[in-house]
């Protein structure tokens, strides 16, 4: 029975997960030529989009991982999941950016209360395979860009913005939020979280003012910073690139779509081998990876080549998500999860979305479009974050 419960709520998470990490990741790409015509703004105003979208997420990932501890699980996935539908159904009434911005505000923060409490329910229900367990969920989350996107396009061009978010709100409380609401620790997995907690004296619980004089914590925090500016970039730049090479919409949505694939499945794929191999070792080869595809960008022109570049940086990005769980529950200890990731996601929140998708905007704005100088300093962060996460150690509680 326990087995069986432990299969189906993975299950559950999975769905629970799916349309979120989609309106988070695949919405604002598809959207981006269209809010720029409809709306008369410049690539800067888009790409302020995903600060918003990255704050909202920021503010609440800590707050998210202190209310787990108190609040059942599926009680917050399924607040989050709710939230996140009506706020993708009032998008379709946007009238300015202002507006844009506000859903962008809600959905990152509302997408915390889903993707904390997620992550920690597989890690309890798999305590010998989080890298696995957790890489399958985050690859639901960012891959369902892959799937949903084509979809989403396809609905804008046919009938329009309003259509088109209605459809993908109703899909959001029809499928993800029913499932939410039956999410449950089977009996194994409470007793994983008795033992996580009862195994460690108050010494290893780390209070917020502890963390912070903690190196490790800093350095995961600055690869977040940085490397996860130059990932989410690519989600708007997906788009602008296109536009720049002459690609229409049907043709450089596929530019989103190379990336959003490989931003899935190494989720997937790393979380598998960060349970073999060492995790700073396996991100540090994948920051290069990403880097390097960056740099080629500036010489690239063909659709099939730039959409191949594209994945190449969303592999990076998956790996992020994917392989930092179980890093922080490694170096932290699991009883410190909650707190830990989401205080490393607020680099993300607040840093991340201004580094990556606002400032590139207005260095293309200032530059008339000139792309060259975005791809160079995008390289170059993920060329410290390859530095910055082999320097991390697990924490010595004495």
């Amino acid at each position: 029975m326990d087995s069986y419960l432990k299969r189906k709520n993975f299950l559950l998470c999975c769905v629970a997960i799916f349309f979120v990490g989609s309106f988070v990741f695949g919405f604002p790409g598809v959207m981006t030529s269209y809010w720029q015509e409809t709306f008369d703004v410049g690539k800067e105003d888009v790409g302020r989009l995903m600060f918003f979208l990255l704050i909202g997420t920021g503010c609440s990932m800590y707050l998210t991982g202190k209310l787990q501890e108190k609040i059942k699980y599926h009680y917050l996935i399924f607040l989050g999941n709710f939230i996140c539908g009506i706020s993708m159904f009032c998008v379709g009434y946007a009238s300015s950016m202002t507006m844009i911005y506000v859903w962008a505000v809600v959905t990152g923060f509302f997408c915390g209360f889903v993707y904390i409490p997620v992550l920690t329910v597989v890690q309890l229900i798999f305590p010998e395979n989080k890298g696995t367990s957790t890489g399958m969920v985050n690859l639901l989350f960012g891959g369902s860009t892959a799937i949903v996107s084509p979809f989403l396009t396809m609905l804008l061009m046919s009938y329009g913005a309003f259509v088109m978010t209605s459809i993908a709100a109703l899909l959001c409380l029809a499928i993800s939020t029913l499932a939410s609401f039956f999410i449950c620790l089977p009996d194994l997995a409470k007793r994983e979280k008795r033992k996580s907690v009862g195994a460690e004296d108050k010494s290893h619980v780390l209070s917020f003012r502890k963390t912070l004089r903690l190196k490790p914590f800093w350095l995961l925090w600055g690869v977040w910073a940085l490397a996860g500016a130059s990932g989410i970039s690519m989600i708007t730049l997906s788009a602008s690139y296109g536009d720049f090479l002459g690609f229409n919409l049907d043709q450089y949505v596929w530019i989103l779509i190379g990336f959003s694939i490989t931003n899935g499945a190494s989720r997937l794929f790393c979380g598998r081998l960060a349970d073999y191999f060492d995790n700073q070792k396996i991100l540090m080869v994948c920051f290069l990876i990403s880097g390097s595809a960056y740099l080629m960008l500036i010489f690239s022109t063909s659709l099939v080549v730039v959409s191949l570049l594209a994945s190449c940086v969303g592999v990076a990005f998956g790996a992020m998500f994917a392989v930092s769980a179980p890093l922080v529950s490694r170096c932290f200890g699991l009883v410190n999860f909650g707190r830990i990731f989401g205080l490393v996601f607020t680099a993300y929140g607040f840093i991340a979305g201004f580094l990556g998708p606002w400032l590139s905007g207005f260095l293309l704005d200032l530059s008339n479009g000139g792309y060259t100088i975005v791809f160079i300093y995008l390289a170059v962060f993920y060329f410290i974050s390859s530095f910055f996460i082999i320097k991390i150690k697990p924490v010595d509680f004495g």
